[in-house]
């Protein structure tokens, strides 16, 4: 077994110098200025959104604060670990689609930004701030630019919709409501059964939390195809990535038992049945269905609903021509590679192995 993981390792170095060839690597741990830059905008942006958090009732103002304050914290973690990509020409192509979908819908452009994350996860997401956050995971799935701007469109419709802000202030009312701290005094006192009741209670917040974020998409999907269609892009491209993004928890490639054996064995490592006997899969641990949790809670749900929705609007304008200029194109042809590149410079060697193999598999 230490043999066959030290050939996996070793596959996994050979294909990574092998891409390195081939692409140059956005390399974040090299991003020092860019890291200090970032840190410093955003402390000042928080010190300034904190002067406004404002409410009457003193229980909500302490629990508005420290929610903020987790959130803001969380956040200058992720540009500390090097989590956001400084690469000026990825980024730059990002500001500028963005600044294409501000200008055509008359909105302030120095109020929003647009940050890539190495994350590996098929996401994007809208801060609250002004700020929304392309995982790097998402060029693994869109096809061409329109998709990438209408994801973009949608994010900037949670933000001029307020729709962090208003969630916040939904908990936070929640929180301190006398309904939610009755029932927390009526369980405490119960002798029997605290926790059935307890676990009742939250379910009950937590489907009440979700319909309201499924409103919330839906409302975004609707000002974000409004944003979109004045950049005169291709509707079709909302459907097309919605539709990937209810798909996004499922792996469409894996590794099976002949491929571990077939890439070892080429590569002059004896592979022993025993390994896959006392594992269903010699790096089980590491697939992508363990890694990305299905969750009915997910942040974009219910998207079959949603395209449902979105085609009553754009269903006499579809049409198969999308826009890919080169600059996503060639974002796009390393997007494997890099991806591969993140997930080990962020040591989850695990996941990289795995994806590596995969990928080796391909190119056998």
């Amino acid at each position: 077994m230490r043999n066959l993981l030290l050939g996996a390792l070793f596959l996994l170095n050979t294909l990574l110098g092998f891409s390195q060839q081939n692409f140059t690597a956005i390399d974040t741990a090299s991003s020092a200025s860019c890291k200090v830059g970032l840190n410093q905008e955003y402390k000042k942006k928080f010190e300034t959104i904190n002067k406004t958090i404002v409410t009457k009732n003193p229980k909500e103002r302490t629990i508005l604060k420290e929610i903020y304050s987790e959130i803001q914290e969380s956040f200058l973690e992720k540009i500390e670990s090097n989590d956001f990509m400084c690469s000026y020409d990825t980024n730059l192509y990002l500001q500028e689609l963005m600044a294409e979908i501000l200008m055509k819908n008359n909105i302030k452009a120095e109020d929003y930004k647009v940050l890539l994350s190495k994350n590996s996860e098929i996401n994007a997401y809208n801060t609250g701030d002004g700020t929304v956050v392309i995982n790097y995971g998402l060029f693994l799935a869109v096809e061409n630019e329109d998709e990438l701007v209408f994801v973009i469109c949608h994010e900037i419709g949670h933000q001029h919709l307020n729709h962090v802000k208003t969630e916040i202030e939904a908990f936070t009312r929640l929180s301190t409501s006398e309904d939610i701290i009755a029932k927390t005094k009526e369980i405490r006192k119960q002798k029997y059964g605290k926790a059935t009741k307890a676990s009742d209670l939250m379910k009950s917040i937590r489907f009440q939390n979700y319909s309201k974020r499924r409103k919330k998409e839906i409302e975004a999907d609707s000002i974000g195809l409004a944003f979109y269609k004045k950049t005169l892009r291709n509707p079709k491209a909302a459907i097309n990535i919605l539709a990937k993004l209810n798909d996004a928890d499922l792996e469409s490639d894996s590794i099976t038992v002949a491929d571990y054996k077939k890439i070892f064995e080429k590569n002059g490592f004896i592979v022993k049945q025993k390994y896959f006997d006392e594992e269903k899969s010699l790096f089980s641990k590491y697939d992508y269905n363990k890694e990305i949790k299905v969750d009915s809670l997910k942040s974009h749900p219910d998207c079959t609903t949603r395209i449902k929705l979105i085609e009553k609007h754009v269903h006499n304008t579809l049409g198969e021509n999308f826009s890919s200029p080169q600059r996503f194109l060639d974002i796009k042809k390393n997007s494997a590679y890099q991806n591969l590149f993140n997930l080990f410079s962020s040591e989850r060697y695990g996941i990289s192995l795995y994806e590596a193999l995969k990928l080796y598999k391909n190119k056998c």
